[in-house]
């Protein structure tokens, strides 16, 4: 008999995880990096998934690739994630690794790889930390873009000074 995977099941939707720290986020990135950097992986006894369940909706996330799995890990030892803050903690993050993949005007505001590591300007790492989430645990790109201004129209790398180091 396959063994079943151990799913932390919240009784609400993602769009309610609570706010977190801009800090905790930037810490978060830490603390998930290293785990991938040393193969950190999920083992027994770890949750392996969230199930959000609400009036109207539930929606499961599983962490499948290695990646998730590692940032899940490592996440998971430093905040816990049975509790919603812990589960806000690494969704958010998530989310925000998503939103730089995909939305190309966010550039400007973060370096990924420099000698300094990841630096991320303080005005997106707050809109992180406290926008809500979509249903489908990510950021509305349209609602962050908004909230950063006319920083989204800067071009260029962020100055040193600027910028939240990772």
């Amino acid at each position: 008999m396959p063994d079943t995977p151990l799913i932390q099941r919240l009784a609400f939707a993602p769009e309610e995880l609570p706010t977190i720290a801009p800090s905790d986020l930037m810490e978060a990135w830490k603390v998930a990096t290293l785990g991938a950097e040393v193969g950190m992986v999920l083992q027994h006894g770890d949750i392996e998934g969230v199930e959000f369940r609400w009036d109207g909706g539930e929606s499961r996330f599983m962490f499948a690739d290695l990646d998730a799995s590692c940032w899940a890990a490592a996440l998971d030892r430093r905040y816990g994630l049975e509790n919603p803050r812990g589960i806000a903690i690494l969704f958010r993050l998530l989310a925000l690794i998503d939103l730089m993949a995909r939305a190309n005007w966010l550039r400007p505001l973060f370096s990924i790889g420099s000698e300094d590591g990841v630096r991320v300007d303080p005005d997106l790492v707050r809109a992180a930390a406290e926008e809500p989430l979509t249903a489908s645990a990510r950021f509305d790109a349209g609602e962050i873009r908004r909230r950063l201004g006319s920083k989204v129209a800067q071009t260029g790398l962020l100055p040193h000074t600027a910028a939240t180091s990772v």
